[in-house]
C-alpha cells in the first residue's frame, strides 16, 4: 500500500491505526513517521540506519534494565542523584551513537529517536 503526501510517494511499512504509520519514502528510501492528518517526520535516512538504531537502542535498553542503582550506604538523595546521573549518561551515550550512525535522525530534539533515548533514561530505576 502507498500514500502520497505533498507529492512524495510513501510505501506503508507498519500502521498503528488512528495514530500513525511507519513509511518508506520511495524517492530516497528514507523512513518516516506519518501521523494521521499530520506532517511526515524523519525517522531514519535509510533502512540500514533504522536497523543500526534498533540494535543500538536494544543494547542501551539491556544496559538500563540491568542497572541496579549506585549501591548501599548512601542517603536517598545521593542514591537518586547518582541514578539520575547514570540515566543521563546512558541517554547521552545513546544519542552520540545515534548521531554517528545518522545525524539527521536525531538533529531535532523532538525526533522519534531523540525522544526514545530520553524515555529510556527516564525509565531507569534505583
Amino acid at each position: 500500500m502507498e500514500r502520497m503526501v505533498d507529492g512524495a510517494r510513501y510505501a506503508l511499512v507498519a500502521v498503528d491505526p488512528g495514530l500513525s504509520a511507519l513509511v518508506l519514502r520511495r524517492d530516497d528510501d528514507s523512513l518516516w513517521c506519518l501521523p494521521e492528518g499530520g506532517v511526515p517526520q524523519l525517522v531514519n535516512s535509510s533502512v540500514e540506519a533504522f536497523v543500526a538504531f534498533n540494535r543500538a537502542y536494544e543494547e542501551a535498553a539491556a544496559e538500563a534494565a540491568a542497572y541496579e542503582g549506585p549501591g548501599d550506604g548512601l542517603s536517598e538523595d545521593e542514591t537518586v542523584d547518582l541514578a539520575e546521573q547514570a540515566a543521563d549518561a546512558l541517554t547521552e551515550a545513546l544519542l552520540k551513537r545515534f548521531e554517528l550512525l545518522d545525524a539527521e535522525a536525531v538533529a531535532d530534539e523532538n525526533s522519534f529517536w531523540h525522544i526514545g533515548a530520553e524515555e529510556l533514561g527516564y525509565g531507569m530505576s534505583v
